[in-house]
């Protein structure tokens, strides 16, 4: 049993993680527990993210460019792959279309104007919500937003029938995805604890949690009634969406907090 825990997480830092991956080893057998592990592949993820934070302060780089480091890292680090699915799922839903020219855009290899601008307000998004955030983001939080969003994104998958062509088609029969489900529950539990236990600020964690679960129902909710079932690219939509939600409802917090103290003196 170790040995398959072991595989099925380096199944998921080599699927998910452009960081080279130290065991290399495929059982195709294991593509669900593969899934299970997201919420530590979102550990690792946010273990560099927060390493690169605590760099750019140290070294005390301006606030513009330490805000766009900050947005390529995350978005690098696997590879720019759940931003593709953020691009496919935009063309598709955008385009309303019936279901089935729906479904044939998003497995389209072209991009579309609807990926690109959706892309283009995305990365604007982002960087405004980052650069306003950056000063008063925690350690924790940075950990927690890549750990959050991949729970959400691994669950979805596990929980919804794909659709048709989708990579998942044919592990949806397979028994055991209520442990795979509870396996992700308690990575998360155990991340969320981790972070409160060193000193993790509680409102940003709060928040956060609430934030990206309900972006992850919404945009999940939507795409797959839109697309007419699950698939790779909507968890990675669903996984930027939960991302670019936690940092836009940090900045609020950050403003809010400005606001406040301007008004108490």
């Amino acid at each position: 049993m170790m040995n398959k825990l072991i595989t099925g997480f380096f199944m998921a830092w080599g699927n998910f993680l452009t960081l080279p991956c130290p065991y290399k080893k495929w059982n195709n057998d294991l593509k669900d527990m593969m899934l299970s592990f997201l919420p530590s592949v979102g550990a690792v993820a946010g273990m560099v993210w927060m390493m690169l934070l605590w760099i750019l302060r140290l070294a005390a780089i301006p606030v513009p460019l330490s805000a766009f480091l900050m947005m390529l890292c995350i978005f690098g680090i696997c590879g720019f792959m759940h931003l593709d699915g953020f691009m496919d799922c935009a063309d598709a839903i955008l385009s309303r279309r019936p279901l089935e020219e729906r479904q044939r855009i998003l497995k389209d290899s072209n991009v579309g104007a609807f990926a690109v601008a959706a892309a283009i307000f995305l990365m604007i998004g982002w960087y405004a919500s980052m650069s306003s955030a950056y000063e008063t983001l925690s350690y924790g939080v940075i950990f927690l937003i890549p750990v959050m969003s991949r729970t959400w994104g691994g669950m979805f998958v596990l929980s919804f029938k794909p659709i048709g062509h989708s990579q998942y088609a044919s592990d949806y029969e397979r028994p055991g995805r209520g442990k795979n489900r509870a396996a992700l529950i308690i990575e998360a539990v155990i991340y969320i604890l981790f972070v409160m236990a060193v000193g993790g600020d509680p409102m940003q964690v709060i928040v956060t949690i609430l934030v990206e679960t309900a972006a992850a129902l919404i945009a999940g909710g939507c795409a797959i009634k839109q697309l007419g079932g699950m698939s790779g690219d909507i968890a990675g939509h669903i996984i930027c969406w939960c991302e670019a939600a936690a940092v836009a409802a940090l900045a609020v917090m950050a403003s809010t907090a400005s606001t406040v103290g301007i008004i108490s003196i």
